[in-house]
């Protein structure tokens, strides 16, 4: 079996120090273009492949001297308008993706995606990444669905955390949103809910490829007319669409995302009236204590980092062939939203 190409064998071949190979296949300007399409045309021409990890650690011993350090991998979430509502969830990812990132010897650093300065545009980004030597790459679960078809991702071992892209299709680390809620209503139902309303934003729905409302709709075909009363999903959701929503079908427990919508229902019903149940579907995000999923964004973290190591040390890089997809179940959580349900083991 012939030897992989290295970096001394094609400057000997070339008659060039090792340093100027290494910066010219870097496209680094310390080179001449000509003598860097000399270096990248006979590397090509060798068939050869960098070690994905080299550039980094060479790096990091220039900057630290630290003698564990394996390289750094990037975090890359988007700059939105209103970030607020999620950055609790995101705050986990960055805390669960630093822990196990140390514990591979690696260490994480944060990039924001976006048009507007402190933010790195993309081209900028790609820029950036590659001047650093890092080539492992998370993308967080973005609010927004972004087209990145048109970034570089030809020299990175990359991973989104949820379906976080329109384009491309990457490995995908996220949730099982579609059997986690599957679980969580026929829980509700075993613990003696008769009415099941889901009250979601829309966005939230769509960019997880509507899993939340198709676990709804599935567990309804499955059950009796009446076990559920029709979803309300809205654009943005208000006290006023709510308390309308509830009037027509009262629902005996509300599954979502905001629990505000408790305090909506409850502004409507007289003290005697019972107790209508709320469910959060993410407890990361919710401001009080609540029933709801706890969707584990330390550990969905870890498997993403995990993942992005693996490919480095496969040398694994670009657009997957066959993206593959590794969900988490949530894990229930019971709170004062709800009556004591029974576990699913009962």
């Amino acid at each position: 079996m012939a030897q992989p190409t290295t970096l001394r064998a094609l400057a000997a071949q070339l008659c060039l120090s090792v340093a100027t190979v290494s910066e010219a296949l870097r496209d680094s300007p310390r080179v001449t273009a000509a003598t860097r399409e000399r270096v990248q045309r006979a590397a090509r021409r060798a068939g050869y492949r960098p070690n994905p990890l080299l550039g980094a650690v060479m790096s990091a011993v220039r900057r630290t001297r630290h003698q564990h350090y394996r390289g750094t991998l990037a975090l890359v979430d988007t700059v939105e308008e209103n970030p607020a509502q999620y950055l609790l969830f995101h705050r986990q990812i960055v805390a669960g993706a630093r822990e196990r990132a140390k514990q591979l010897g690696f260490q994480v650093e944060l990039f924001w995606l976006g048009e507007r300065s402190p933010a790195l545009n993309r081209k900028r980004l790609a820029q950036v990444l590659r001047a650093r030597g890092i080539t492992g790459v998370v993308l967080l679960p973005f609010n927004t669905a972004q087209d990145l078809s048109s970034f570089d991702f030809s020299q990175l071992s990359a991973v989104q955390m949820d379906h976080c892209l329109l384009a491309p299709r990457l490995h995908t680390v996220l949730p099982e949103h579609y059997m986690s809620m599957r679980a969580a209503l026929e829980r509700l139902r075993r613990s003696g809910y008769r009415r099941i309303g889901l009250c979601l934003e829309e966005r939230k729905d769509a960019r997880l490829s509507y899993k939340w409302t198709a676990g709804f709709e599935s567990f309804a075909r499955n059950h009796p007319p009446g076990a559920t009363v029709p979803p309300m999903l809205s654009g943005k959701l208000t006290a006023e669409k709510v308390q309308a929503w509830f009037r027509r079908h009262r629902p005996d427990v509300i599954v979502g995302h905001v629990p505000a919508i408790a305090d909506w229902i409850r502004a409507l019903l007289p003290k005697s009236a019972p107790e209508i149940g709320f469910f959060n579907l993410n407890l990361t995000e919710s401001p009080r204590p609540c029933a709801g999923f706890d969707l584990g964004p330390r550990r969905l973290a870890a498997a993403a980092i995990e993942t992005v190591v693996a490919m480095l040390h496969r040398q694994e890089r670009g657009v997957p062939a066959y993206p593959q997809t590794i969900t988490l179940e949530a894990e229930w959580i019971d709170g004062p939203t709800l009556r004591r349900t029974p576990s699913s083991g009962s």
